[in-house]
């Protein structure tokens, strides 16, 4: 019998907790410090979202068999040390007929971008603050714009369908050797550099590998058109965050929304000295929200329960 850690357990699946009990004992239980490496000593099954996985941590878990993420993007994992240990991780990445049901990031996207083009958390807190100034709020509209989508997989498809239904058009722009499927057919492939040339709002969607790292640098905010915005909602290190700050900065971009940021972990620690949310504190044109993409109930309860059951299937191959 497997002893399991689920270390995140807060609103954690009740049915996925179930089958994690039909393999062995469950540890449901944050921990942090020495408690989290004794508690690794005996642990064969590791559940996390997003919390970091170190060699270290590896080091301390001499049983370990599984580390189990209900996420695509593993960079929160250390991949080479749990290869040389003979550790499996088990994810959703390639889960391609899985996903295509789950719609909880695409839709935060679209959310940014109205939350950007209508000043929403601005008018929010002019109203908290005592303030009904509807002029000073005058905002914009997704139709009639150009979106560009970095990145035209499966979240990048389901974002272009939905700012299309609004009015918007489309243009994507994708690796070299291009999409895994083909785009719709109102979706008009571009290279990059054109893509930002003509782009009034910017949405990224690649997967982080150590060729999409710094994928959108300096270089490319000097391109970018007039008035842009930019929402990111695949990983923080994608685009180069000292040059998303002096874009922002001089108003070479106008706006630009982050669900994620670089070298994230759970305890907000990579926000301490971070210039991006000592400007977001000072300027309406950035939002900076916790990685909430993939974060709704529906979304967390079936990738929970769908993890659980890969895990139950790996462990008896």
């Amino acid at each position: 019998m497997a002893r399991v850690l689920v270390s995140e357990p807060e609103g954690y699946s009740a049915r996925a907790l179930e089958t994690y009990l039909t393999i062995g004992e469950v540890r449901a239980e944050r921990l942090e410090g020495q408690s989290f490496c004794d508690a690794l000593a005996d642990c064969e099954v590791l559940v996390v979202r997003l919390r970091k996985v170190t060699a270290d941590d590896l080091a301390a878990a001499p049983n370990l068999k599984i580390i189990a993420s209900p996420t695509t993007g593993l960079d929160h994992i250390d991949l080479a040390a749990a290869e040389q240990r003979g550790v499996r991780v088990v994810s959703l990445r390639g889960e391609r007929g899985f996903l295509d049901k789950i719609y909880a990031t695409s839709e935060l996207t679209v959310g940014l971008m109205l939350s950007l083009l209508r000043h929403i958390p601005a008018a929010h807190r002019h109203v908290l603050a005592g303030g009904w100034d509807r002029q000073r709020f005058i905002g914009g509209e997704i139709s009639g714009r150009t979106v560009g989508i970095i990145g035209c997989g499966r979240l990048g498809t389901r974002v272009a369908e939905i700012v299309h239904a609004m009015g918007a058009t489309v243009v994507a722009s994708d690796k070299a050797e291009g999409p895994s499927q083909p785009p719709p057919p109102f979706v008009r492939m571009l290279p990059l550099d054109a893509l930002l040339q003509q782009a009034d709002i910017i949405s990224v969607h690649v997967a982080f590998t150590p060729s999409t790292e710094g994928l959108i640098g300096r270089e490319h905010f000097t391109r970018i058109k007039p008035g842009a915005l930019l929402v990111n909602t695949a990983r923080g290190r994608i685009v180069d965050e000292e040059a998303l700050m002096a874009a922002l900065a001089s108003g070479a971009l106008a706006g630009a929304a982050l669900d994620v940021l670089t070298d994230e972990d759970g305890d907000g620690r990579h926000l301490k000295g971070n210039p991006l949310v000592a400007y977001a504190t000072a300027h309406d044109n950035l939002i900076l929200t916790p990685h909430i993409g993939g974060a709704t109930r529906e979304s967390m309860g079936v990738t929970e329960d769908f993890i659980a059951a890969k895990v139950v299937e790996t462990l008896r191959t």
